[in-house]
C-alpha cells in the first residue's frame, strides 16, 4: 500500500514563534517606522497567509506595501532562522521513523514555497520530504490535498488551524490535530488530536 502523511509547516513542525515572530515583528517596524507589534497579535495569524499578516500589522495590503513587508520578512527570517529557529520536540525522531515504515511525506502550507525550503533545509529536515508545497497560485488548501492525495491509497492530513482540518475532512481523509500549535479547540472538531509533536507517530501508523 502506497501512504502518503501530509504535514502543515507553521505550528505542527516548525515552532514558529522562535524565529519567524520576531522576524515579522521587525520588518512591520521597518514599513511602519513604529514600535513592533506585540507578539501574541502575531502568534494568532499563523496559518493564513502573508497578505493577511500585511493587512493586520501594517495596516494595508496594496502590492507595493506587500511586496515590501516580504522583501523585509525575509531580510529578518533569514538573520533569525539559522539561531533561533526550532523543531517541536520530536519531530525529527518521527520523520526519521516514518520514513523507516516506507511513508512518503510531504509539506503543504499557505507559505509561499521559498519560505517552507528556507524552514525545512535551516532546520535539517528537508530530505524527508517527497513534496514540498507552498500557497502559489491555489489559494485552496483542499484543492492542494487533493492533487497531492490523488496517486496513494492511503493518506492522513496533519495540522494545527482550521484550514489544514478543512482540507483533510473535505477530502474525506484522516486529519490529526496539533493542539500544541497555533489553533483553538473548536477549529479542531473531526479530527483525532495531539498534545505533543511526540505523539504523532503512533496515531498515523494506526490511522
Amino acid at each position: 500500500m502506497n501512504r502518503l502523511v501530509v504535514f502543515d509547516l507553521d505550528g505542527t513542525l516548525h515552532h514558529t514563534e522562535c524565529a519567524l515572530t520576531p522576524a515579522i515583528a521587525a520588518a512591520t517596524s521597518d514599513i511602519t517606522g513604529k514600535e513592533a507589534p506585540d507578539y501574541k497579535r502575531i502568534n494568532r495569524l499563523y496559518g493564513e497567509p502573508l497578505e493577511l499578516f500585511c493587512k493586520e500589522l501594517v495596516g494595508k495590503d496594496d502590492p507595493d506595501t506587500f511586496s515590501r513587508f516580504m522583501d523585509r520578512v525575509k531580510f529578518h527570517q533569514k538573520v533569525f532562522l539559522p539561531t533561533d529557529g526550532k523543531l517541536y520536540p520530536g519531530i525529527t525522531e518521527m520523520l526519521i521513523e516514518l520514513k523507516k515504515r516506507n511513508f512518503d511525506i510531504a509539506v503543504l502550507s499557505n507559505a509561499h514555497l521559498d519560505y517552507v525550503v528556507l524552514v525545512t533545509e535551516t532546520l535539517g529536515i528537508r530530505k524527508f520530504f517527497k513534496q514540498l508545497v507552498g500557497r502559489g497560485e491555489c489559494p485552496s488548501k483542499t484543492e492542494r490535498l487533493k492533487k497531492l492525495a490523488k496517486p496513494y491509497e492511503k493518506v492522513i492530513m496533519v495540522g494545527d488551524r482550521y484550514h489544514d482540518i478543512q482540507a483533510g475532512l473535505e477530502n474525506e481523509i484522516p486529519v490529526i490535530a496539533c493542539a500544541y500549535g497555533y489553533g483553538s479547540v473548536t477549529e479542531h472538531k473531526g479530527a483525532l488530536i495531539v498534545y505533543t509533536a511526540s505523539g504523532f507517530q503512533e496515531l498515523i501508523i494506526n490511522a
